[in-house]
């Protein structure tokens, strides 16, 4: 089932009942924003004492955040961490009492300094303030000190800072294979005897990541005998954080070896790839383990999109930059594989692309980094004399050892001269609306020139107000609301003579009326593509 790119964020409500007896009602639980630098803007949280019969007092608190590897975030000090947003952000009151069965609000305020750039995070922290005397609550006999709990909730806040600069950029930190036994949390959910593969990932970006990642079990053959998603949830992780991408099952693989393939996509122009081999045996999973404090393999290629643009027959090369950003020596492989996408936009797995030309090499195809050293990789083009047009390719570096992680860059080969470059596309979109879950759209764009495009889109979704003739014979014109407004960029650039197909899901329960949907494409071309459909809601029966 393919994913949709889900537009809009509901503001949900938390509900927490202490161990005192206290009961508290927060609404929202999460606010994310993207703004301008030096923008400000203003939220509401609303906070319920569900208690019948005592007022419970609340100390607002402005804290720093943190992710652990199990997605879950921790409450800091203000100011602890480079991503802080705690000296920008006001609230008002600071100490508030809510009466039983009262509501009460506090306002926040977050003003963006014009030189950030990148993401900023933290959370609306409220502190349960004791109704004891203080010295009245006796320490534990024996004890060498008293411990003070302190019972806190916290609305949790991430800004994009839109604009400046954004640096996306993670790392694989681990790959492990192991049985549900040995990891207690996925015991505690489905017993023994299940297979348990856990990517660690580290988000190097100065902004937090959304991931979404499929995992794929091969045979040592590379016959494919298992594909499912990998992680679950939001799939947020927080700059600076390494966090776990965990998938289950209770597939019975016979004994054998077998490779495990993960792939996550993060927003950059190039997934995560790594593979990771391992042995079922009848006494339990074989091959070498990996430690989760082993180094992360960081390994990064600059450029990441190389272009030459040449004549037939012609002979050109450039160079790339391979460095290791980790803190162990690697070997590196080089090789070159066909570039293709599939209609989704995901890269095609390599062992089905074919081979790529040998006119294109790379040299060396094989050496070492140590730590923080890097090397130029010549990349050598010799077109054939009867070539002309495009070819796309896939400059692959590949770590060995235990885990294997595929780094690279996409390489553009354009024999011809420059005039005789065609940008032109066709767009089209399709809509289904579901009564009391939203709008489903798909944009289908076609690169039909002999170049590659990296097209991006802004739809929206307007409600149209009929014409209206008032008692006094007043005409008051049709008219629309802007009900959302979303820019959607792309990732993998669309290739020549293939279709890319952009989902998007809109959760809106609609009331009935009459609707716009429109998208402007903007992809190189002398004019944007801009669509237009309008459908009808009628009564409440839906579409």
């Amino acid at each position: 089932m393919r994913r949709f790119l889900l537009i809009g964020l509901s503001l949900l409500n938390f509900l927490i009942v202490f161990s005192q007896g206290i009961s508290l009602r927060m609404d929202p639980i999460l606010v994310t924003k993207n703004v301008q630098a030096g923008a400000s803007f203003s939220y509401e949280i609303f906070l319920e004492n569900g208690d019948e019969f005592d007022p419970v007092t609340l100390k607002v608190l402005v804290l720093d955040i943190v992710e652990n590897l199990e997605g879950a975030y921790d409450l800091k000090e203000p100011g602890s961490t480079r991503y802080s947003i705690a000296k920008f952000v006001k609230v008002e009151p600071s100490v508030l009492t809510i009466s039983p069965k009262e509501t009460k609000i506090v306002r926040v305020t977050v003003n963006v300094p014009k030189n950030a750039s990148g993401g900023l995070y933290g959370a609306i922290a409220f502190e349960i303030q004791s109704t004891e005397p203080t010295g009245e609550r006796p320490a534990e006999e024996g004890a060498y000190g008293e411990l003070e709990f302190k019972y806190r909730m916290a609305s949790f806040l991430e800004v994009t800072v839109e604009g400046g600069r954004k640096v996306l950029t993670a790392f694989p930190s681990h790959f492990l294979v192991e049985r549900s036994e040995n990891v207690p949390s996925a015991k505690t959910l489905v017993g023994e005897g299940a297979l348990v593969f856990t990517l660690g990932v580290l988000n190097k970006s100065n902004v937090h990541i959304v991931t979404k990642g499929t995992l794929t079990i091969k045979t040592s053959d590379g016959r494919t005998i298992a594909k499912m998603p990998l992680g679950g949830g939001r799939g947020v992780i927080l700059p600076e954080a390494t966090v776990n991408m965990r998938t289950i099952t209770r597939r019975n693989l016979p004994p054998g070896e077998y490779v495990a393939r993960a792939v996550v996509e993060y927003g950059s122009q190039r997934p995560i790839v790594v593979e990771k081999s391992f042995v079922i045996s009848s006494e339990g999973i074989g091959g070498k383990e990996e430690k989760r404090e082993e180094h992360p393999i960081m390994l990064v290629v600059d450029p990441m999109n190389l272009e030459i643009m040449t004549s037939p027959g012609a002979f050109r090369s450039e160079t790339v930059k391979v460095t290791n950003l980790g803190k162990e020596e690697i070997q590196v492989t080089a090789s070159v594989y066909p570039l293709l996408y599939d209609l989704y936009g995901e890269p095609v797995p390599k062992e089905e692309r074919g081979v790529a030309p040998s006119w294109i090499e790379v040299t060396p195809v094989s050496f070492s980094l140590k730590p923080n050293q890097s090397r130029n990789v010549r990349v050598s083009v010799r077109v054939p004399k009867e070539f002309s047009g495009s070819y796309y390719a896939d400059l692959m570096f590949r770590t060995e050892g235990n885990l294997q992680a595929e780094v690279g860059a996409n390489l553009l080969v354009f024999a011809g001269k420059a005039e005789s470059i065609t940008k032109k596309a066709s767009v089209d979109m399709t809509h289904q609306v579901m009564k009391g879950e939203g709008v489903y759209l798909d944009i289908v764009f076609e690169n039909v020139g002999n170049y590659h495009l990296s097209p991006t889109f802004v739809f929206a979704l307007d409600k149209v107000k009929p014409q209206t003739v008032t008692e006094e014979g007043l005409i008051v014109p049709e008219e629309s609301q802007r009900l959302i407004q979303q820019d959607i960029t792309t990732n993998y650039p669309v290739l020549p003579n293939t279709k890319r197909v952009y989902r998007v899901f809109i959760p809106m329960n609609l009331e009935p009326g009459t609707y716009n949907l429109l998208v402007r494409c903007d992809f190189g071309g002398e004019n944007p593509v801009i669509l237009r459909k309008t459908f009808q809601i009628e009564g409440s029966d839906g579409e």
